[in-house]
């Protein structure tokens, strides 16, 4: 019983050190955007002054709404296009019995294992050839390019395990054409899947920093992970540390109210397929 209990207490004692460990650059974080701008005492010494000058400041400087607009454009338009684009290629690699089939599975699994930032050379040639490495088109073609393969192979697979051939073969029979079928059967039953590619490839695009950078220079486009940069310091001017800390958060604030708003659903999407019966 004494080893029992000793047992638990030192898992216990691993668990809570290595959340401390983890969760302290957040609260490090934390702690100096509550500073005035001005602070420079260490940052180690947490919450010494509750200060929203920061955050007025970043706000002001990251031009926020403005910068916001930018991101939710480029992730609501990537997302959206994943969600026609996954759904229609996954239902068709499921149920399609051919050799060709088989090699387009093959083929956008392949597409995970590469990555984006290979290729990104002559990528940036082709859209500058295009004349919109400049545009909003330019990252979200590549937010969705990257995301395609993991978002039809999810799918693919889900439809295969969570979607019963009798039900589609029961509306065909009352008389439903295949895309009938399609949007009143197929789609309702993945929207467990659905959720999850929002998930799982929203965050990502809303958080990318690299793809921002090289495509969108003109700064009335900049989304809010690339505005941060405007606070980082060089070698005539220090990195304002205090305001930096602030922009991290108000560029995370976005997902953190979606987060509370949808809490079900999200963890409800990153839980598919988890448990099945």
């Amino acid at each position: 019983m004494k080893k029992s209990v000793w047992k638990e207490i030192i898992f216990s004692g691993i668990i809570i050190l290595f959340f401390a460990v983890m969760l302290s650059p957040l609260l490090i974080a934390l702690s100096g955007s509550l500073r005035s701008p001005d602070n420079g005492t260490s940052f180690l010494q947490l919450f010494n002054q509750f200060s929203l000058e920061s955050y007025r400041e970043a706000f002001r400087k990251m031009h926020y709404f403005r910068s916001l607009k930018n991101s939710v454009i480029t992730t609501f338009s990537s997302v959206a296009a994943l969600l026609i684009v996954a759904p229609l290629a996954g239902y068709a690699l499921a149920r399609l019995k051919t050799k060709m089939s088989a090699f387009l599975q093959i083929f956008f699994l392949a597409g995970m294992m590469i990555s984006a930032q290979m290729s990104i050379i002559p990528i940036y040639s082709i859209m500058r050839s295009f004349k919109i490495n400049n545009s909003y088109i330019a990252p979200i073609v590549m937010y969705v390019t990257i995301s395609i393969p993991f978002s039809i192979f999810v799918y693919t697979n889900f439809v295969k395990s969570g979607v019963p051939l009798a039900l589609e073969e029961a509306a065909r029979i009352d008389g439903a054409s295949q895309i009938k079928t399609f949007l009143k059967i197929v789609v309702p039953l993945t929207k467990p899947v659905l959720a999850s590619i929002i998930i799982t490839q929203g965050v990502p695009i809303w958080n990318d920093f690299f793809l921002s950078m090289l495509f969108l220079s003109t700064s009335t486009k900049k989304t809010l992970p690339l505005v941060m940069l405007s606070f980082l310091g060089d070698m005539q001017k220090p990195t304002q540390w205090t305001m930096l800390f602030a922009a991290c958060f108000l560029s995370a604030l976005p997902m953190l109210i979606a987060y509370s708003v949808l809490q079900k659903q999200f963890v409800g999407g990153l839980t598919v397929g988890a448990v099945k019966g």
